[in-house]
C-alpha cells in the first residue's frame, strides 16, 4: 500500500532530476498533479526561451513574439494531441493501464525534460541564428536543438514509464512504447510544418503563418542535401 510520504513543502520537481526522486514520488499517494503542473511550467519556459531565440534570426519583433508562442504551442499541442494514443497503447499492458495521474506524470516530466534542454541551449542557439546570413544553416542549427531536446525527452519519458510500472508491479512492453515514440515525433515535425515559420527570413515580409504546400520531412531531406 502507498503512502502519503511525500514533504508538501518540497519542490516536487526533484522527481524530474532524479529516477530515485521519481520512484518515490510515484510510490506516495499525493503530489502527482503537483509535479504534472510545475513539470509543464517549466516545459513552457523553456519553450518560450527557445522560441525568442528562433524568432531573434529575423530581427524582427514581430517574429520574436510569434515564434515564442508557437513553441510552447508546438510541445503541448502534440502532447494533447497524442497523449490517448499513449493512453490506449499502454492499457493493453498485462490488462491494467496506468492510472490517468501517473500517466499524466510520466508524460509532464518528459515535456519538462524537453523544455529545460531547449531553454538551457537557447541562448547558445541564439549567439549561433544571429552571427550567420545563411537562412539554411539558422534552420538546421534550430532542427538540431530541438531535435536534441526531444530525444532526451523521450529518454526521460522511458524512463518515468519504466518507474511507475515498477510502482504498480506490472511488465514494461516495449513495442508500444516504441511506437508511441514514433508517433509523438511524427506529429510533432509535421505540427511544427504547419506552425511554420518558427524562423522568420529577412529577405521576407512577416508572416504569421505559410501555405502548407509539402512536408516537414521532405523539407529536412532538402536542407540536409543541400
Amino acid at each position: 500500500m502507498t503512502t502519503n510520504c511525500i514533504d508538501s513543502r518540497a519542490s516536487s520537481v526533484a522527481a524530474f532530476w532524479s529516477q530515485a526522486e521519481l520512484a518515490e514520488h510515484l510510490t506516495c499517494d499525493q503530489g502527482h498533479w503537483r509535479i504534472v503542473r510545475e513539470s509543464l511550467a517549466i516545459s513552457v519556459v523553456g519553450s518560450v526561451l527557445f522560441g525568442c531565440a528562433l524568432g531573434a534570426y529575423a530581427l524582427s519583433a514581430p517574429q520574436l513574439i510569434v515564434s515564442a508562442i508557437k513553441v510552447p504551442l508546438l510541445l503541448l499541442g502534440t502532447t494533447i494531441l497524442c497523449f490517448p494514443a499513449f493512453w490506449i497503447l499502454q492499457s493493453g499492458r498485462d490488462g491494467r493501464p496506468l492510472t490517468l495521474v501517473r500517466s499524466a506524470t510520466v508524460q509532464a516530466l518528459a515535456l519538462a525534460t524537453t523544455g529545460a534542454i531547449w531553454g538551457a541551449l537557447a541562448l547558445p542557439l541564439l549567439f549561433l541564428v544571429t552571427s550567420t546570413a545563411q537562412y539554411g544553416l539558422a534552420q538546421v542549427l534550430a532542427l538540431a536543438v530541438g531535435g536534441v531536446g526531444g530525444l532526451v525527452g523521450m529518454g526521460r519519458f522511458l524512463g518515468a514509464y519504466r518507474s511507475a510500472c515498477a510502482v504498480e508491479g506490472t511488465k514494461v512492453r516495449k513495442a508500444p512504447l516504441a511506437l508511441y515514440s514514433v508517433l509523438f515525433a511524427t506529429v510533432g515535425m509535421q505540427l511544427a510544418w504547419v506552425l511554420r515559420p518558427f524562423i522568420g527570413d529577412p529577405g521576407q515580409p512577416f508572416e504569421t503563418f505559410r501555405h502548407l504546400g509539402g512536408n516537414m520531412f521532405s523539407h529536412i531531406l532538402g536542407l540536409l542535401g543541400s
